[in-house]
């Protein structure tokens, strides 16, 4: 028996490092749901299951080929630090000229996407998102309509695997995977911090009703991008509370579940279920007015 359980705890330590693990952005996507504004048009409720199938869909297509992932994988992180005190501009490309230009790439001896494009792929999908629900107001073919929904679901449910990923401080942070030197407070610098916190504590120790009371009241976003961009620094403000956590033993899978640490957890995985609400009911709201340029 004890053979089974090494195993197993061997096989999920050896699993790829996706952000908060399925079951996370399960949770994540189903607090966004139940805290819905009663407002939204009724396909979006009847679609829920998809939603939440969805949240976990950029993690799932890792691995498709390296076209794909080189476009992929920069788009779950920012590592704040990299461009901290930088004036942003809401382009990822004029992003990319400006790490350049303000020598934070050869400072840090980095490449343009290791920085990481999280802030500008949740502004994204939130703007093409009021734009298609702009487009299903102004249907007039019920064709059209039923099929502008397919795609507003599509790009909702995408949206919510980034919203997720930016209350993760581990993907806010170039301390991403293991404290890097110095470490004068102990840290762990083990390479498992990432996936025993997010995947096998968050599976282990997590369900929705610890989220759902910490979920935030809606509040409507207007500027998508500033909010992307505070969620990370928020996160990125808790990467040292984390480690300091994991290092007193609040994320270990032996012994009963810590308190401190599933405290921890739900708090982020709420402000994930907080964002993406306010999001998908922003854009919707947003939509009433949003024109073509």
């Amino acid at each position: 028996m004890k053979r089974i359980v090494i195993f197993l705890l061997l096989a999920v330590s050896a699993a790829p490092l996706f952000a908060w693990g399925e079951k996370g952005h399960y949770l994540v996507a189903e607090g966004a749901v139940g805290a819905l504004p009663n407002d939204m048009p009724p396909f979006f409720y009847q679609s829920f299951s998809e939603l939440i199938y969805l949240a976990y869909e950029p993690d799932r297509v890792k691995g498709a080929g390296k076209s794909m992932d080189a476009v992929n994988e920069p788009d779950h992180f920012m590592n704040y630090e990299y461009a901290d005190g930088l004036d942003l501009p809401r382009d990822r490309y004029q992003f990319i000229a400006l790490m350049e230009s303000s020598g934070r790439l050869r400072q840090y001896g980095i490449t343009p996407s290791t920085t990481g494009f999280l802030p500008w792929r949740i502004a994204e999908l939130s703007e093409l998102l009021t734009t298609e629900f702009r487009l299903w107001r102004n249907a007039r073919d019920p064709r059209d309509r039923e099929l502008i929904e397919h795609n507003i679901i599509y790009v909702a449910g995408l949206l919510g695997h980034y919203a997720g990923d930016s209350s993760n401080p581990h993907h806010a942070t170039s301390q991403f995977n293991g404290w890097e030197l110095p470490n004068p407070n102990g840290y762990s610098n083990d390479c498992d911090v990432h996936a025993r916190f997010e995947q096998q504590f968050v599976s282990h120790a997590m369900v929705l009703a610890d989220v759902t009371p910490n979920v935030a009241p809606p509040m409507l976003r207007t500027d998508y991008f500033t909010t992307a961009i505070e969620m990370v620094r928020a996160s990125n403000k808790l990467v040292e509370p984390l480690y300091a956590l994991d290092r007193d033993g609040a994320f270990s899978l032996f012994g009963p579940v810590s308190p401190a640490g599933k405290s921890f957890a739900a708090a982020r995985l709420a402000a994930g279920a907080s964002l993406l609400r306010d999001l998908w009911w922003s854009a919707w709201r947003n939509s009433a007015t949003a024109r073509r340029r």
